[in-house]
Order: C-alpha cells, then structure tokens, then sequence
C-alpha cells in the first residue's frame, strides 16, 4: 500500500492561523484528510515543526531534518523517514484529494522521479508523488538555501497530469482545492458540507 506524509507547516501567514486545525464543518482540518485516508494507506506521515500538536493523531509524526525551509524540507524529510519507494506528499490545506486520485498518481510513477497534477497552468507540488531518487536534489537544495518548490522540477523526471487526466476523480478545482484564506475556508466548509 502507499505512504501519505501530510505536510503541516504551521501557522500560515495569509490566514494568521494553523490551516491543519482550522475548523472544517466541526472537525479539525488534519482530522478530516486523517479520515478520509486511514483505512486505505498503512503508513500515513504528519510532516511538522510542531510535533506536540499533532500526537494525538493517528499517524506517525515526523519533523524536518533542515527545520523551517518550506515545503522542500517537509518532503525531503518525508523520504528520509519512509521504507517506500515513493511517497505521496500532500499539504495539509488540501482536504479534498482522495485516495482514487492518489492510488492513480502512484500507479504512475514507475520510471520518474515525481508525478505532480497541472492544474489551470500551474503545478501543485504538494499533492504529488515523490521518489527516492528525488533526496540528493533536495538535500542540495536545502544545503543552498534553493527552496523554491516549483523550480525543482526543472531538474526532475517528472510525469505532469492535467485536468484531462484527473478530471474522472470528480470536479478538479474542488479535488485540488486550497485553502489559502479565511474565504477559501468558509468555501472547504461548503464542499466539505456536500461531501
């Protein structure tokens, strides 16, 4: 079965608030993703610097082996802490991913370094897969301070899935919807409510 590591950086600087534990219809956001996730992977990962936060759940916390780098740190530390070949990383601000999109993604993993979802253009790095061949690019990126998400993949075998191929996984800008603000909140509340 696949791994999942779900990043939860902390505090985000758009919301002023933890997104993992931002309320979702009554329920934590990490208890939602926690949910839909637990009874079909057998290794699921909390990525954060807050670990304290996060014991009571059920998956095994990790923190960044470089803290406070970003997202790379979250999954560079992810690998290093996996027996799998590859991992699926998702934020944790991202409730709506399921486990058909990413049983799919992994399926297609075979002979690249990532597969990442394009969606209206633009990459979303954190609800993709990595591999371990993936680990000295960012160990380099991390020693120099190259944190850019997005650009890794310049340097990267990566496999890019558009909207074509996601979109039978059900409506894609709610499968990969964000919440990055208080309005995109009160909008997850409002899928979150359909689902």
């Amino acid at each position: 079965m696949p791994a999942v590591a779900i990043l939860s950086g902390g505090k985000s600087s758009r919301m002023g608030i933890n997104k993992a534990l931002a309320s979702l219809n009554g329920i934590k956001v990490i208890e939602y993703i926690l949910a839909r996730l637990k009874p079909y992977f057998d290794e699921l990962l909390i990525v954060t610097n807050e670990p304290e936060l996060y014991e009571k759940y059920p998956a095994r916390v990790i923190t960044d082996i470089f803290p406070r780098k970003g997202p790379i740190a979250g999954i560079h530390a992810a690998l290093m802490n996996t027996s799998r070949t590859e991992i699926f990383v998702l934020s944790c601000d991202m409730p709506f991913v399921n486990t058909d999109v990413i049983n799919y993604m992994m399926e297609r993993a075979a002979d690249c370094d990532s597969v990442v979802p394009v969606i209206g253009g633009r990459l979303q790095p954190t609800a993709a897969v990595y591999n371990q061949s993936c680990v000295p690019l960012l160990t380099d990126c991390l020693k120099k301070d190259k944190l850019k998400l997005t650009r890794i993949f310049d340097d990267l075998n990566a496999l890019y899935l558009d909207e074509t191929d996601l979109a039978r996984f059900g409506p894609v800008a709610e499968v990969f919807f964000n919440i990055n603000d208080l309005a995109a909140l009160d909008k997850a509340r409002e899928i979150a409510g359909r689902n």
